[in-house]
């Protein structure tokens, strides 16, 4: 009896690894601080919002979590928000990046957080899109959040410029996620 137990929990841990859900680094494994305090969202979300950083991009995962660091660091000390803004994090390197993470209440979109998961990519992307990595990466991020109930499965997918006054996500990844499932210019 227990060496089946021990296959079916060895089985469901490999159809987690395979079956859909993208790696994610953890915030530990990145080296970021624990949040100062933790507001929880009411799941599932029903908006994604897309962010660029404006920041310089990072093309290993060193260099990735030395930017995150500074970037905490930036949300915590000198705008006063609980954690690095963001729920997620994708790098030029195309990994993904826990920040606030899943069903948490981030500081990405002022009225928008307690709704949404807010997904910034790393870098400007005003002028220059996304790798493919990168790109596939979000849309494997938010189907992951669809399939275990973190994202409402009839989600509206915004860009950040749809809800203030801001150049974020950066023109040509707003062009990108247009032809994403749920993209809507307004909510």
């Amino acid at each position: 009896m227990k060496v089946s137990l021990v296959i079916l929990v060895i089985s469901a841990e490999i159809a987690l690894v395979f079956g859909g859900c993208p790696k994610i680094i953890s915030k530990n494994d990145w080296g970021g601080a624990e949040a100062v305090r933790i507001e929880y969202a009411i799941k599932p979300v029903k908006y994604v919002i897309i962010h660029h950083t404006s920041t310089p991009t990072c093309t290993t995962e060193s260099d990735c979590a030395r930017r995150l660091v500074n970037m905490q660091s930036y949300h915590i000390d000198d705008k006063n928000f609980d954690d690095i803004g963001y729920n997620f994090i994708i790098g030029g390197d195309g990994e993904i990046y826990e920040g606030a993470g899943w069903h948490k209440v981030g500081a990405h979109t002022l009225k928008w957080n307690s709704k949404s998961v807010g997904i910034a990519f790393m870098g400007d992307y005003q002028s220059t899109t996304p790798t493919a990595k990168q790109l596939e990466a979000g849309q494997n991020l938010i189907q992951c959040g669809v399939d275990t109930g973190e994202i409402d499965g009839q989600y509206k997918l915004l860009g950040a410029r749809s809800l203030r006054p801001t150049d974020s996500p950066g023109t040509m990844l707003f062009r990108k996620i247009q032809s994403w499932r749920g993209f809507t210019r307004n909510p």
